[in-house]
């Protein structure tokens, strides 16, 4: 389940509002957030262990003095950057839960969407290690979730028992395990996906909300 706090919520990066900062917090702000920005790119792509401080400073543009200056060091930047991650995609997550423009199955088809294209970028060593080797943050992962992820989830999953969507018998347990068998599938990123991804995306959604009968009148791929 913690696992799937980093694809459920599928976004672009929004920064979060703080008080109003004289210019150098504004450029010492800036430089941390291109910090952050820059090891995500490299930890998610190549895996935490293959990216040095050196790459990411020189993605950032930064001097690797101005890294240990900001992080301490490799795992607190390691940290860092995954809250950031978290923080954001909860927050644009939140957005689509409560989005009233938007009926329960175009939010999840546009949750499967940006899963779909995360596996495709996201390197499987990247979670491995965040998971296996970091305790202090799979227990951040672990309490985010119980606190926060869980409640929206549950509120989500309501809004599609009220729409007709989900059979209002099924517990939410039984609802996030059928969610869960999509992630998977989603983060073993097999070839399959990458061969016509629109048309992929479309099916998966109608496979989601109809099973492998289907329903008749229901077209999967737009014209």
């Amino acid at each position: 389940m913690y696992e799937l706090i980093y694809f459920i919520i599928q976004c672009n990066m929004n920064v979060k509002r703080c008080s109003p900062m004289n210019g150098f917090e504004k450029r010492k702000e800036r430089k941390k957030a291109n910090i952050l920005n820059a090891a995500f790119d490299l930890f998610s792509q190549y895996g935490v262990q293959k990216v040095s401080i050196q790459e990411i400073a020189q993605k950032a543009q930064v001097s690797q003095v101005t890294i240990y200056n900001y992080f301490g060091g490799k795992d607190q930047l390691l940290f860092e950057t995954v809250k950031k991650f978290v923080y954001e995609k909860f927050d644009y997550f939140k957005e689509i839960v409560h989005d009233e423009k938007l009926n329960f199955k175009d939010k999840i088809s546009t949750v499967i969407q940006g899963k779909k294209e995360s596996a495709l970028h996201i390197s499987p060593d990247f979670i491995q290690s965040v998971m296996a080797d970091q305790p202090h943050i799979k227990e951040f992962i672990r309490k985010f979730s119980e606190e926060d992820t869980v409640p929206l989830l549950m509120e989500l999953i309501d809004q599609g028992k009220k729409q007709g969507y989900i059979h209002p018998e099924l517990s939410f347990r039984t609802v996030m395990f059928y969610v869960e068998m999509y992630y998977q599938a989603m983060q073993s990123n097999s070839p399959m996906m990458k061969e016509s991804p629109a048309e992929f995306s479309e099916e998966i959604t109608h496979l989601f909300f109809y099973g492998l009968m289907g329903d008749q009148q229901q077209k999967i791929h737009d014209e």
